[in-house]
């Protein structure tokens, strides 16, 4: 039997034709991080402190200076250093405190809440979600429900879009969400209050999560199974790439409502990329439109500078090849399947766990940098560029020294130094800086290992579906994120010892997980049940080597994900 991978071992697993479409099919992914991470600029909450209309009446008539009008007005708290600060939700009461006594002994004064709104120090961020609707003190947990409905909506993007490009096609959903994505995008711009902005960002992520699923679809199935990871790395390269870009872009936009405008007219952009991007045509044959799918392979063939395999082409119709082929006897499986045996329900939760944490840890450094001090757009900056890094390193070790031993390292390394970075004092900021970009360093690069990782340890039967649970895990913990961020106001270091806790706890439980480096890959639940079951609990046998290229053959009908927000259609499936 002829399979398709065999038509794109001939016309070239990843020549100029896929690396052109890759690069135009790969361009809205900036789109998709901007929006993402987004809520660091919209959302942002700069120094605060309670408006006192009585007192500025006062500072007027008797040309009080600044610091007199403060020392009359806000009341003074020790923070988590034990350093003397303003307090941001206290005022004093002054109708209760007499002129001649303004001068006197303040801790007698009433002390009441901002309850005649609050003034913002303006110098970094001129308007934000939060400046506007005053979505602070015993409000600032809004904010973090807001990114907890947009990442909700992500959750539910990847359900709805999955099932819409496996019936409609790759290529249309996916400008089919681009311009959706720009329209409520603008739309979020004229948000008149915080409850319509919250339903419209959960559009916005809905939308965001139908781009990144189906552009990475896209480029997965144009390419030859030699070349799928390297894909999804490709399509990780665009998305570090809007991170970074979006720290620049609001740098020079301090007004959100300007800044989401100008991040929703990238996707108007995009729709010129429609006559540059062509259909997948593994899903034009799956749908029997083979005359448009001989089409576009003849096109890759001559871009590609090679001839087309007319017989190859017809070997693969006459045998009736189908898009996936799975063994099975026709069985159908379901999420239980990974729980149903004991050997696969321990690697499930494991891997559960960990997709979990390192999606919950990745936006919530992401999203806090200004929790660290310093610039925030900076800080913002090189949270994205240390990716690079990560992402390289993480290639390289896991092809010399397999998934487990690196995955584990970069895990708890990560971890401590988010944990290392509550006992800085506050003036050491670059000591500061440098372990929490090491901790993210490490959540990207475990990340990275635990998407490849993932797709070696379930068995071919289940694997899009393991994947797919995963990925939904991920998107539980994404969700929880922001409000393990608000553990701020309980103590200033607490969440980044969750974070760096979690992290650690996630690593160490990895050491039950078997090293699929250089083994055969399991195609049934028997299989995998037995794959890594001899051995300690900490560290289960690793399997048989095998030659290379049969597994790359046994598994080449499989994808590998390589990034927190790519899944694939078999979401639907659940």
């Amino acid at each position: 039997m002829v399979h398709y991978d065999e038509i794109l071992k001939h016309v070239g697993e990843f020549g100029t034709y896929q690396k052109r479409m890759c690069f135009f099919a790969f361009l809205p992914s900036l789109s998709v991080s901007m929006h993402m991470l987004a809520m660091a600029f919209l959302a942002a909450t700069p120094e605060h402190r309670c408006r006192a209309p009585e007192a500025e009446a006062l500072a007027a008539r008797y040309n009080w200076t600044e610091p007199e009008l403060l020392n009359r007005t806000i009341p003074w708290k020790q923070d988590d250093e034990g350093r003397w600060v303003r307090d941001s939700c206290k005022r004093y009461d002054l109708t209760t405190v007499g002129l001649n006594d303004s001068y006197g002994n303040r801790s007698d004064w009433n002390v009441t809440s901002c309850d005649a709104g609050w003034m913002y120090d303006l110098s970094q961020y001129k308007t934000s979600i939060t400046i506007e609707n005053d979505i602070v003190c015993e409000d600032k947990w809004l904010a973090s429900m807001a990114q907890a409905i947009f990442m909700l909506g992500v959750l539910v993007g990847s359900i709805t879009f999955g099932a819409l490009s496996d019936r409609f096609g790759r290529k249309v959903i996916m400008f089919v969400a681009n311009a959706l994505l720009g329209i409520t995008g603008i739309a979020t711009m004229f948000a008149p209050n915080f409850t319509v902005f919250v339903i419209l960002r959960f559009v916005v992520g809905a939308q965001c999560m139908g781009i990144y699923l189906t552009n990475f679809v896209l480029g997965a199935e144009i390419v030859g199974p030699s070349r799928r990871t390297l894909v999804g790395t490709y399509d990780y390269v665009f998305f570090t790439l809007g991170y970074m870009l979006l720290g620049g872009i609001a740098y020079l936009i301090r007004t959100w409502r300007h800044l989401q405008l100008a991040l929703s007219l990238f996707s108007i952009l995009w729709i010129s990329l429609w006559w540059a991007v062509t259909e997948s045509p593994r899903w034009l044959l799956a749908k029997g439109r083979t005359g448009e799918a001989r089409a576009i392979v003849e096109k890759m063939a001559v871009t590609n500078g090679v001839d087309f395999p007319h017989s190859l082409w017809e070997k693969m119709l006459e045998s009736k090849d189908k898009l996936v082929e799975t063994p099975g006897n026709g069985r159908f499986y379901s999420a239980r399947d990974l729980l149903r045996t004991p050997n696969l329900a321990k690697k499930s939760a494991v891997l559960f766990y960990n997709w979990a944490v390192l999606n919950m840890v990745y936006y919530g450094l992401s999203l806090n940098t200004s929790a660290l001090g310093g610039d925030d757009y900076i800080s913002f900056f090189f949270y994205g560029l240390v990716e690079f890094p990560a992402l390289l390193m993480s290639i390289v070790v896991i092809e010399k020294w397999g998934r487990r031993a690196p995955h584990v390292m970069f895990m708890v390394v990560g971890g401590l130094a988010c944990i290392c970075t509550t006992f800085v004092p506050s003036d050491l900021f670059p000591l500061t800086m440098t372990l929490a970009m090491i901790g993210k360093f490490g959540i990207s690069a475990g990340f990275n290992i635990i998407f490849i990782w993932t797709g070696e340890i379930y068995p071919t039967v289940i694997r899009n579906l393991g994947m797919g649970v995963s990925s939904m895990c991920a998107r539980l913990g994404g969700i929880v994120s922001p409000f393990i961020a608000l553990l701020i106001d309980t103590w200033k270091p607490l969440p980044y010892i969750v974070f760096g806790g979690l992290s650690v706890i996630g690593g160490v439980l990895c050491l039950m997980l078997p090293e699929t480096l250089g083994t055969p890959l399991p195609q049934t639940l028997e299989e995998a049940e037995n794959y890594g079951k001899v051995g300690s609990l900490l560290c289960p046998a690793v399997g048989l080597k095998d030659d290379p290229e049969d597994r790359k053959e046994a598994d080449s009908h499989d994808v590998l994900l390589t990034h927190p927000d790519s899944q694939r259609s078999f979401e639907t499936e659940l």
